[in-house]
């Protein structure tokens, strides 16, 4: 008798799972809101360059130079890549050779001419040559006023030219290199 009274019970609670009331409809349940993480303000980009009184380094990667006119192009950037801006204090140096030595026995063996410029704004002394920052970052063109290495030697003696640029910063230079003119 106990198996008929469990079989009838489980029929009777399967045939009441198994049966759906359709008049009994449920009603549809919103999505939860979720809301957004909270973040750390954003940090302002990251410059591509400095100034030149905050570059703890100066690299000048000399791009053009007119042996005729004296005009360079030249960039700086710092030791981590960064365009260097706001360049105004320097020195430059015109160096102008001979292919080959003098015959003179009292000439020294390699002589050379040659014209300087320079420009430091703590001082009231006027700036030589003009330096100007290009629409490029980091990018500077100079400007030699009156520059003639050939005047100050013989006639068509001066045949090889050289630059020295050196830029200073309040926290750097950039090294000392003499740089010759490509042809």
């Amino acid at each position: 008798m106990k198996r008929k009274i469990l079989s009838a019970l489980l029929t009777s609670s399967l045939l009441l799972i198994g049966c759906s009331d359709d008049d009994n409809t449920t009603e549809p349940v919103d999505p939860p809101v979720v809301e957004p993480p909270v973040t750390d303000p954003v940090d302002p980009p990251v410059s591509e360059s400095v100034a030149i009184d905050e570059a703890e380094a100066v690299t000048l990667t000399l791009e053009t130079f007119d042996t005729e006119s004296g005009t360079l192009t030249f960039t700086l950037t710092n030791d981590a890549d960064k365009a260097i801006t706001d360049a105004s204090n320097y020195q430059i140096m015109y160096f102008g050779y001979p292919i080959s030595g003098s015959n003179n026995a009292k000439a020294w063996k390699r002589w050379h001419v040659s014209q300087s410029y320079s420009c430091d704004t703590s001082t009231e002394d006027a700036c030589n040559g003009v330096l100007t920052e290009t629409d490029i970052a980091g990018q500077y063109t100079f400007n030699a006023t009156d520059l003639d290495l050939d005047s100050k030697a013989a006639a068509g003696a001066v045949e090889q030219y050289k630059v020295a640029i050196l830029i200073h910063g309040a926290k750097a230079s950039n090294e000392f290199e003499l740089i010759t003119a490509e042809e």
